[in-house]
């Protein structure tokens, strides 16, 4: 049950705390005062898609809080499963969306998902738009609608179905991909087999090219190298008297004699001696290079060929050697699949031939299971409709046998219906009028809300195209709903509005230069003079006197209820 909500910047609404009745709460105001912005505020709130445009002008957020006491324990079930905590039996559901686009949910105070916030409502509040009824008119809806009386094995049972139809949809696909032109096939294993022999012949190397390329430059300047290695060897260690080894050696032995007058002579010397160790190196290095480079204009020419060869490798097959054998492994992967297509075909073959055994079975049991619901709510809900003066009003479920496996199982789904007596059965979305599409909905609807066990439920203008007796027997029947239900009703209609528990006025007003909706609870007899503004908007001693006689009576009836 949801007993408390807090809105804050959410279009016209500045801010709007609310405590709300355990029964029938009923929201009327003026046409454009903001009553939408409400239910928009719970369904944002419980995960539906927004975006930042509801977001008050001037502001840098929005943020919507709901508080629910789950009596019945599912919801906190859900809150176990998921390792969020909760005190007692309270549940709080938080989103705040900033200007930046980035929203954020909450549960209890612990970031969570939408996915998570969304799956938790689903047990604890179920939300009908003013449009809803309007989907009525959408025959694929029909099935849908049939299945949410079904209870928790029936739900399972679909999953099934669910499970084994996504993997025969999958094998089917398969079957298919392999089923393709076999000169196709051929010429794709021809064409793979050619790319990995070539591939396989060049014998590639990870790191071959950039040992290639060094050697190549090595090769490319082998004269000048040898030529400049050797003036350099010369300088360091040739028989020049300036060469210099020579003077380091001269100068080693003027500063060996006086080595250990003083420390800081004596670190000199070693420091020379050090240098000379590392120049002895140095030229070793020098020769030994000079040494190892000899020019071959063969050896260039057959590096040049491999470069090359590597070049047109990479133009084809990748930007790197790495990424050619990559590929590679990728083209004997794709013909092993092409060489085992016939023996996997045999094996997709046999699942799913044992698919559609299965889906047989489950889709039959499906149907069987959509009879029975049918014929158990055909009757509550022409019950319902001739409360809701509709007297000869016959409702029934058309089910129809498929050739074919659908998303559902092998049905077809229609709502028909009897309006007049001595009529036949016609489709739905061809005899119903307006009033009567919200009259077989808050009657199908009041058979599913009754048989569920989400404790809060909201009626969005549900009154569209009602009026007179009808209104009333759309009042009583959402009371009947309050009884054990926690309601939420925007209204349009004075009978409906009577019958409330709790009833909150929606007004808008303008103040230096800001418009803002506003949110108070009606006591009498606030109550009488906003349903005289319902009944025609004059309020005067007869129509307060209409308005109490309204409100008495919709109080009788809910006394005969309890």
């Amino acid at each position: 049950m949801l007993t408390y909500m807090k809105v804050k910047n959410v279009a016209l609404i500045e801010e709007v705390e609310l405590t709300l009745s355990p029964k029938l709460n009923i929201f009327s105001g003026e046409t454009g005062a903001g009553k939408s912005m409400l239910i928009d505020s719970i369904q944002f709130a419980i995960g539906n898609r927004s975006s930042k445009q509801m977001i008050r002008k001037g502001e840098e957020m929005a943020s919507v809080a709901l508080c629910f006491i789950d009596y019945i324990g599912i919801g906190l079930e859900f809150l176990k499963e998921h390792e969020i905590p909760f005190e007692e039996n309270e549940i709080i559901l938080e989103r705040t969306i900033y200007q930046t686009g980035r929203t954020v949910y909450k549960i209890n105070g612990a970031i969570t998902t939408r996915q998570i916030v969304k799956s938790l409502s689903e047990l604890l509040i179920d939300v009908h738009g003013q449009h809803e009824p309007q989907a009525l008119l959408d025959i694929s809806s029909h099935i849908r609608l049939l299945d949410s009386f079904g209870e928790k094995s029936f739900q399972e049972e679909k999953e099934t179905y669910k499970k084994l139809y996504e993997r025969w949809q999958e094998v089917k696909a398969s079957l298919n991909k392999i089923g393709d032109n076999d000169r196709k096939k051929l010429q794709l294993k021809d064409m793979l087999s050619l790319q990995i022999q070539e591939i396989k012949s060049a014998k590639l190397k990870k790191d071959e090219e950039e040992a290639l390329k060094e050697q190549y430059d090595i090769l490319s300047h082998a004269e000048k190298i040898i030529m400049q290695c050797q003036k350099a060897y010369e300088f360091l260690d040739g028989e020049s008297e300036v060469s210099s080894s020579i003077m380091l050696g001269k100068a080693i032995h003027a500063l060996q004699d006086i080595s250990n007058i003083t420390s800081e002579i004596n670190s000199l010397y070693e420091q020379l001696l050090s240098i000379q160790a590392e120049l002895q190196d140095a030229t070793y290095q020098i020769r030994r290079f000079v040494d190892d480079v000899e020019y071959s204009p063969e050896l260039l020419l057959e590096i040049q060929n491999r470069l090359d060869l590597i070049y047109r490798l990479k133009q084809k097959y990748g930007s790197s050697i790495e990424e050619i054998l990559a590929y590679q492994k990728e083209c004997e992967k794709e013909l092993e699949e092409l060489e085992d297509g016939e023996h996997n075909k045999e094996k997709l073959e046999e699942e799913l031939k044992i698919l559609e055994q299965k889906l047989e079975q489950v889709a039959m049991h499906l149907s069987d299971s959509r009879k029975q619901i049918a014929r158990e709510i055909e009757g509550a809900i022409d019950d319902h409709l001739h409360d809701l003066q509709m007297p000869h009003a016959k409702f029934e479920v058309a089910i129809d046998e498929l050739e074919t496996f659908n998303s559902y199982g092998k049905n077809d789904v229609e709502f028909l219906i009897r309006t007049n007596l001595g009529e036949d059965l016609h489709p739905l979305s061809k005899i119903a009028s307006g009033g009567e599409i919200s009259r077989v909905m808050l009657a199908i609807k009041t058979v599913l809300v009754l048989g569920d066990t989400i404790n809060t439920v909201i009626f969005d203008e549900i009154d569209t195209g009602i009026s007179g007796l009808a209104a009333q027997k759309v009042a009583e029947k959402l009371a009947l709903i309050g009884k054990d239900r926690q309601v939420l009703c925007i209204t349009h209609l004075p009978q409906i509005a009577a019958m409330g528990d709790s009833h909150y006025l929606i007004e808008k007003s303008a103040l230096e230069n800001k418009t803002t909706t506003h949110l108070k609870c009606l006591e009498v007899p606030a109550i009488h003079e906003e349903l005289c503004r319902l009944m025609g908007g004059m309020i005067s001693e007869s129509t307060l006197q209409s308005a109490a006689e309204l409100k008495n009576r919709a109080n009788v009836f809910k006394q005969k209820l309890s």
